[in-house]
């Protein structure tokens, strides 16, 4: 059972369960004890001179009665062997039984703990210099040694640099950039282009290979215009779609897109009569497929609708380096499960933007 008190220093109000308690922490304890001891010490002020008098005393009487104390004790611990040494700081032989005793008094003792500090300071005051003088001396003996090590280790180094550059210059092929025309050296022997500026006109080439320079692009498509124009309403399921629907690195299903009714690879156009505004996920699922609602969704005269769909599969030929056919598939998607080799690569080589792939020639049919 927990009873209120009252700190007997500072006053305060605290609980507790002891029943002598009297201050509220230890701190307050603490301090009265100190003023308790100080007001001791004022009223008694000749009690320690008195207690120090009489240790002292008692100390005087018992070096009288036992002058050897101290020596006796340590001779029964360590034995009585007595051993004549010289000392080290002024040559004198003195006699003791301490095997580790190396000096014949204090003063001796002082002056030899003096010369170890400063070694100590010597060691630890090194330059940079002087300890990598140290460590030359440590590791190969002397400094010619040192400098003969570094002479090999030179050799070595420049006669792989040499290896290497004559193994650089072997490699070294000639080739003629397909965007500017100019001859380029390389050590790459898939580089297409002479410069970054080149490489990046390719892929954007590539890019825009899908929609033919001959067909009619509407350039004002945006993303943003076509949610203002669809309400922001997927065509394909009806949803709403949701702008934060992304990440730093990718979009969700639910994030706006744009969606070709019919797909540019089956011969629609880049036309706002021919877009309509879909979910991510569900233009992913569409994929490149016509859908039944096409035609009553897209007006019969619209210039962006071409009525006979064109095959997007191609027949491919494998033939071997020499012009032999090997092989002749429906499409490259065919040639890939039937070879296990990659369809980008086929295509590649059948465009005709790689001579080979794989170790074959790859033609459309």
């Amino acid at each position: 059972m927990k009873i209120k008190r009252y700190c007997e220093l500072c006053g305060a109000d605290y609980w507790t369960g002891n029943g002598k308690a009297k201050y509220c922490s230890e701190t307050c304890r603490k301090e009265a004890t100190r003023r308790r001891q100080a007001k001791w010490r004022a009223d008694n002020p000749g009690y320690q001179k008195k207690y120090a008098e009489e240790h002292s005393e008692a100390q005087e009487r018992f070096k009288e009665r036992h002058p050897n104390y101290e020596r006796d004790r340590w001779r029964k611990i360590r034995g009585t062997t007595e051993q004549i040494k010289t000392c080290i700081v002024c040559g004198k032989e003195f006699v003791t039984t301490l095997p580790q005793k190396k000096t014949c008094s204090d003063e001796c003792k002082r002056i030899n703990c003096k010369e170890k500090q400063r070694e100590r300071s010597k060691r630890r005051e090194l330059s940079p210099e002087a300890t990598h003088r140290k460590y030359i001396r440590q590791r190969y003996g002397s400094e010619e040694n040192y400098q003969k090590y570094l002479a090999e280790e030179a050799r070595k180094k420049q006669q792989q640099q040499v290896q290497l550059e004559a193994e650089k210059e072997a490699s070294r092929i000639h080739g003629i950039c397909i965007v500017c025309g100019n001859e380029f050296e390389t050590f790459n022997p898939s580089q297409k282009t002479c410069c970054k500026e080149c490489g990046k006109k390719l892929t954007y080439a590539r890019k825009q290979h899908r929609i033919p320079k001959n067909q009619i692009v509407d350039k004002d498509i945006t993303l943003e215009a076509l949610y203002r124009r669809d309400s922001g309403v997927c065509y394909l399921c009806g949803g709403m779609c949701d702008w934060y629907d992304r990440t730093f690195i990718c979009v969700g299903e639910k994030y706006p897109s744009i969606d070709h009714i019919v797909p540019v690879s089956r011969g629609g156009l880049h036309a706002w009569n021919n877009v309509r505004l879909a979910h991510f996920g569900c233009n992913s699922k569409k994929s490149n497929e016509l859908i039944p609602e096409a035609e009553k969704m897209v007006p019969l005269n619209a210039y962006s609708v071409k009525r006979e769909p064109k095959e997007i599969r191609k027949k491919t030929i494998q033939l071997s380096k020499d012009g032999t056919v090997i092989a002749e598939y429906e499409s490259t998607a065919e040639a890939e499960r039937m070879t296990g080799i990659k369809q980008h690569g086929i295509q590649d080589c059948a465009r005709g933007e790689k001579k080979t792939y794989c170790g074959f020639v790859w033609r459309y049919a």
